[in-house]
């Protein structure tokens, strides 16, 4: 759960995540650059802009993880694959020579 958007102490301050997606809230919905990233969240938090936003820089982020992890695997795969390439289309050519 998240804490409450208001507590005790007044209003917290929103967190790095909070942040970009009260960003991506305000460039979806064409707001104005002048309408601060609290008063965005403050607004549409609970909105269905606010939800995909957050699904969307979930997934991006998820992604960009598994490029990450998989990368030296992908490139292990490419390098053992061409030699199979070559010989595919050196026979390709000849066939059809």
């Amino acid at each position: 759960m998240r804490p409450p958007f208001s507590g005790p102490n007044g209003p917290r301050s929103l967190t790095d995540r909070e942040a970009k997606v009260a960003r991506r809230v305000r460039r979806a919905l064409y707001l104005p650059a002048s309408m601060s990233e609290e008063e965005v969240a403050r607004q549409f938090r609970d909105s269905v802009a606010w939800r995909r936003a957050r699904l969307v820089l979930a997934g991006e982020e998820l992604r960009g993880r598994l490029a990450e992890a998989l990368g030296p695997l992908a490139s292990r795969m490419r390098s053992r694959t061409r030699p199979l390439r070559r010989r595919a289309k050196k026979l390709w050519t000849r066939f059809w020579r």
